[in-house]
């Protein structure tokens, strides 16, 4: 089957890929030595037999070739891990003559999360930050990754000084906060750099073990939405507390914040509005102006279960995808569970289709006040095609025994492989809770008249 689908993705080349333009990623190795001797990995994905070639400025290149199936999965040394603060040559660029998506893997015994990689043109010259304050090791994290010569950085770290650094092609600006809170923190650079953020291993919430490293590239500030819809992960149900950490970063001052219709917040630059997202729901977060929505998963409490802390972006409403290609880590990084938390149109449920089969809806539910129902997608190993007739929201988490890892799977500023929505389109999201549920039981009764058609 894995096979056939890259063939398939093979045969429609450029096309498939999102166009005939080269493709350029960039990630930094932070810190993670809590969990002992770290195990990561570039994973790559994009047609079969595809070629990229992975460097930086310390002395490693090599020419990757992605397998039949249409994925490479590369272990990334120990001796690039970043700690500290101050300027390595420790970052790495992978560069493609196509298209081609990715993640960073940054696992260890119980400590692993996952970043999805933005492609070079989506990244951008302000950034704010998302992150985390209490836990272990050296604590918050970010680094800040040059792509072009001669780059001038000014990062203020959260209730701290400015600090400025100028940068080389390649090289990284990493900065290690210990026990403070970088969320809020931000970037401002001359030119385009790629920034992540992250915690070595965090408590989510504080004092709930047990403590995980967080890891996520940021989205510019120029990406960012002011409407976002939300679905709680499937680790939710298993967490201490069953739900998520959802924080809301406001990316200028005297920004308005609502959650489900309700005024909660009005934040300055910086500051974070924090709620509980909890097991099977959603919510609609709305800024007056663009805000950023980082969402965490919990730490177990010292219960065994298929997840720990993570954290991941969440891309806005109007930057959702109709059709997604991606993968899920196999081979020496496979997970026990891998998933999908969607959100989608109450009225395209039926349409909702996991490797051209229907997705199974009957678990799905209408977020309040919104077209629009969440649900959870059992994922298969390697690549897998996700789509629905509309555009929609979807989240990757995984995990096992006090493991996990949760990230976003694209966007229209950084699709990856999957097929770009031009124009992007921007869905409805608020209509009055009655019609949402009408249109979740039509969905249902129209899949289920489907389903005994083809009996």
């Amino acid at each position: 089957m894995r096979i056939a689908r890259a063939a398939a993705l093979a045969m429609m080349g450029v096309v498939a890929a999102g166009g005939a333009q080269a493709a350029d990623l960039f990630f930094d190795f932070n810190r993670n030595t809590v969990g002992g001797v770290a195990n990561s990995s570039l994973f790559l994905f994009g047609v079969a037999n595809q070629q990229a070639t992975v460097s930086n400025l310390a002395g490693f290149n090599q020419v990757v070739t992605l397998g039949v199936d249409g994925f490479f999965n590369l272990p990334i040394a120990n001796i690039y891990q970043q700690s500290g603060t101050g300027t390595v040559n420790t970052g790495f660029n992978v560069n493609s003559a196509t298209a081609i998506a990715g993640y960073f893997v940054n696992r260890a015994s119980a400590t692993t999360d996952m970043a999805y990689l933005l492609d070079g043109g989506a990244l951008g010259t302000n950034y704010m930050i998302a992150s985390q304050g209490n836990g272990f090791g050296e604590g918050s994290q970010v680094a800040i990754h040059a792509t072009g010569a001669a780059t001038n950085v000014t990062f203020t770290p959260a209730g701290g000084a400015p600090i400025n650094v100028a940068l080389g092609a390649g090289e990284t600006y990493k900065y290690a906060g210990g026990s403070t809170d970088l969320t809020g923190s931000t970037v401002v650079a001359s030119a385009a750099v790629a920034v992540f953020a992250g915690h070595e291993c965090a408590q989510v919430p504080a004092g709930v073990t047990a403590c995980d490293t967080l890891l996520e590239q940021m989205i510019p500030t120029d990406k960012l939405s002011k409407t976002y819809l939300l679905a709680a992960s499937q680790a939710a149900g298993v967490a201490d507390g069953s739900r998520d950490l959802v924080r809301v970063i406001a990316s200028v001052d005297a920004t308005q914040v609502s959650v489900n219709g309700v005024v909660v917040a009005t934040l300055n630059k910086g500051q974070v509005h924090e709620f509980s997202l909890l097991a099977n729901t959603g919510a609609k977060v709305e800024g007056s102006e663009p805000v950023m929505v980082a969402q965490y998963l919990r730490g177990t409490g010292g219960n065994t279960g298929p997840t720990d802390p993570a954290m991941s972006l969440v891309p806005g409403s109007e930057t959702w995808l109709a059709d997604y290609r991606l993968a899920t880590p196999s081979g020496s990084q496979d997970f026990t569970t891998d998933y999908a938390s969607v959100v989608v149109l109450t009225a395209d449920l039926g349409t909702l289709m996991l490797d051209n089969v229907v997705v199974d809806i009957s678990g799905c539910t209408v977020i309040p006040g919104t077209l629009h129902s969440r649900c959870h997608v059992t994922l298969p190993n390697g690549l897998f095609d996700l789509k629905a007739a509309n555009p929609f929201l979807v989240m990757l988490g995984g995990g096992g025994d006090f493991d996990s890892y949760f990230t976003y799977g694209g966007a229209t500023f950084a699709p990856g492989i999957s097929p770009p929505v031009d124009p992007p389109v921007d869905p409805p999201v608020t209509t009055p809770e009655p019609a949402s549920m009408a249109l979740l039981g039509m969905a249902l009764l129209g899949l289920g008249y489907a389903r005994r058609r083809r009996a």
